[in-house]
């Protein structure tokens, strides 16, 4: 007996140190990813970038009126097509953070990662081009976690570990977005991933960094360091009342934009009209919107960048009927479904809120006009902290892609206090509530059984422990152990670490026991 103790201590001895070597491997291919997924997000920001150009061009040579004909034909014609892409393949539908989360959970598993990749890649290029006001942050997450996917297969990665190379896919693809690396792993956290450990963070910020570095080549000038910021002078007494008032409006305003924006989504899919129609009224929306103020288009963002840098005289009747027409756009482009994120159009009422607080403050004296975009910026992480619920990842973002620190603690303060008075409001993550209207649908409630797949790592509670003696919830079963690319059955197997453990549950249970059945295997 005691010599079987000392053989199994020096196997899982060894078994350590060969842990330790995968975990560098893990970690190298996870930089391959980040290397990848920048040269495919990076492409994808930039076509938007320059498609968004060309048409505004277009607008502002104000051509004759029979030039506007073959053109509405044509986007028509192409958010038709997109229409049929996201009908043959639903996955690529809306931002894709709800199903890159299911991808990680396991609740979903991409058959086609190479072709719904070029299909989400060129469906989001298409419906942005068109003028849709939808965001770039999404599709690129979800089009690292296609990377990450495909790199996963092409390395023969262990099932255990196919999850942190999507997640470090997702984060890289944010890191492209914005090249913003530490608020991409900060996301991956706290919305997709909600249940953090040491390997995914890793691998996470490891392939955000390399394709944040490959945005920064591309773009080596952030339109968002041009925003001059001055930190206003007004005493504590005052500072502590306009930030709760402006944490006290965000709330409000982010409980109203997360409810209209469910509930149009839920009810544009109960409409009883053809796709054509339903393109055709949508862009005809784009098109009236893009004769006004062009930059409203295309998720608003150059909007929002030009009030932030030179909106300080703005009138606020106009901003706030600016801000509710583009609000109105929004929440019916982010309902029709199309390849698109609601992170960009979310920033925006934010930003645009926010100028709106400023410029009141300057009416009554609180602030100076200088003043304003400092408001603005802490207003933009505020009102992503009150509709997706991400404090950490809104406030980092705000504070590194623009590079002003100044905005750092006022928007702890106000994300802090927005968080806080979201809580009384019960405002629920906009990613968490379509996350769950996604598999709450007739296709996922088909799925009877499932299988996790976890890594045990050492010290965790089912290293050195026998298969037989572990508790599991009820319903789960630990169906198989893959240990030196054998599988082998459970019973009598005492588990050390790097053992990859298969356990089969109930599939409307993954949401619940999750995060249990992962801790078990994982140090935190």
């Amino acid at each position: 007996m005691f010599q079987r103790f000392k053989n199994f201590r020096k196997l899982r001895k060894w078994y350590v140190v060969k842990l330790k070597l995968v975990d560098a491997r893990l970690y190298f291919v996870s930089i391959f990813v980040g290397l990848l997924t920048g040269l495919v997000a990076v492409p994808y920001h930039y076509c938007l970038y320059y498609f968004f150009n060309l048409r505004s061009e277009f607008f502002a040579s104000r051509p004759e009126w029979y030039w506007h004909i073959p053109l509405f034909l044509f986007f028509w014609a192409v958010l038709i097509f997109v229409s049929w892409l996201v009908m043959k393949m639903p996955l690529i539908t809306g931002g894709g953070i709800p199903q890159t989360r299911a991808a990680i959970n396991g609740r979903i598993t991409y058959k086609h990662p190479f072709i719904e990749l070029v299909s989400k890649f060129f469906g989001g290029i298409l419906s942005v081009s068109a003028g849709l006001s939808l965001g770039r942050e999404g599709p690129s997450v979800q089009i690292g976690s296609y990377v990450g996917c495909l790199v996963a297969r092409w390395t023969r990665i262990l099932r255990g570990e196919r999850k942190q190379l999507l997640a470090a896919g997702a984060g890289a693809g944010l890191a492209a977005a914005f090249a913003a690396p530490l608020a991409s792993s900060l996301l991956v956290i706290e919305s997709i991933e909600r249940f953090d450990a040491p390997k995914t963070a890793i691998t996470t910020l490891l392939a955000g960094v390399v394709a944040g570095a490959v945005a920064s080549m591309v773009f080596p000038v952030n339109s968002y360091h041009l925003i001059q910021v001055a930190e206003p002078g007004f005493s504590f007494g005052v500072q502590v009342k306009y930030f709760l008032l402006l944490a006290v409006i965000i709330s409000v305003c982010g409980k109203l934009y997360s409810m209209m924006m469910v509930s149009f989504k839920r009810v544009y899919a109960t409409v009883k009209s053809s796709v054509y129609m339903k393109m055709f009224y949508l862009l005809l929306v784009a098109y009236i919107i893009s004769f006004m103020q062009v930059n409203l288009t295309g998720g608003g963002e150059q909007f929002l960048l030009e009030q932030a840098q030179s909106g300080s005289h703005a009138q606020i009747m106009w901003v706030t009927a600016m801000m509710l027409l583009h609000f109105g756009f929004s929440v019916i482009c982010v309902s029709s479904g199309l390849p698109g994120g609601s992170f960009i159009p979310t920033l925006v009422t934010g930003g645009l809120l926010g100028q709106i607080v400023g410029l009141l403050g300057v009416e009554y004296g609180v602030i100076e006009p200088e003043n304003v975009s400092y408001v603005m910026l802490i207003s933009m992480s505020a009102f992503l902290v009150a509709v997706i619920r991400t404090p950490l990842t809104a406030i980092v973002l705000i504070t590194e892609i623009t590079g002003h620190f100044e905005v750092f603690y006022p928007s702890v303060v106000v994300g802090g206090l927005t968080y806080y008075f979201t809580e009384l409001l019960q405002i629920r993550p906009f990613n968490v509530t379509l996350y769950e209207d996604m598999i709450n649908t007739p296709a996922f409630q088909e799925q009877t059984r499932y299988k996790l797949s976890i890594e045990v790592m050492t010290g965790s509670y089912m290293d050195g422990k026998l298969v037989d003696e572990l508790s599991l919830p009820e319903n789960c079963a630990i169906i198989n152990v893959h240990r030196d690319g054998k599988d082998t059955k459970p019973p009598g197997i005492r588990l050390i670490p790097g053992d990859q453990v298969d356990i089969e549950l109930d599939a409307q249970d993954i949401e619940k026991l999750y995060e249990p059945l992962v801790s078990l295997a994982n140090i935190y």
